[in-house]
């Protein structure tokens, strides 16, 4: 995996783009999120242009998870939330990124994703089916 010159995370890691960097190894960048949903809002980035965090070997994938943890006790003792979330999607931005936020009880983050898209019809017996078949 390399650096992409189209993507934006990318060149961030490269330093051609300013952050506001609050932790860097090797690997992994944390910085915070420049369109926030909350103070202390970071993002842990790879600092190899990868989309999706299933793609990483376990080994790389458990240090990002590392990194994450630093960043989210960075959170709690400096911000002192109730909790601190996490959340993977990688919709908007092609670069592999674990957003790390602060949340307090009862903001508009607690019990999210289900209060903000309400209960789905799921046949569970079904999916539980499907999802097995793939352990084989």
């Amino acid at each position: 995996m390399t650096q992409t010159d189209d993507c934006i995370l990318c060149r961030i890691a490269a330093g051609t783009l300013p952050a506001r960097k609050i932790y860097e190894d090797s690997e992994f960048l944390g910085l915070l999120d420049v369109t926030p949903c909350a103070e202390g809002h970071c993002l842990v980035v790879p600092k190899a242009h990868v989309v999706r965090f299933y793609d990483l070997d376990e080994a790389t994938l458990g240090r990002l998870f590392g990194v994450v943890r630093v960043v989210a006790q960075k959170i709690k003792q400096t911000l002192q939330p109730d909790f601190v979330c996490v959340f993977i999607r990688g919709g908007r931005i092609s670069h592999l990124h674990v957003a790390v936020f602060p949340s307090q009880q009862n903001d508009a983050l607690s019990g999210f994703p289900q209060s903000s898209l309400g209960e789905a019809a799921v046949d569970l017996d079904a999916v539980q089916a499907k999802l097995i078949l793939l352990e084989e």
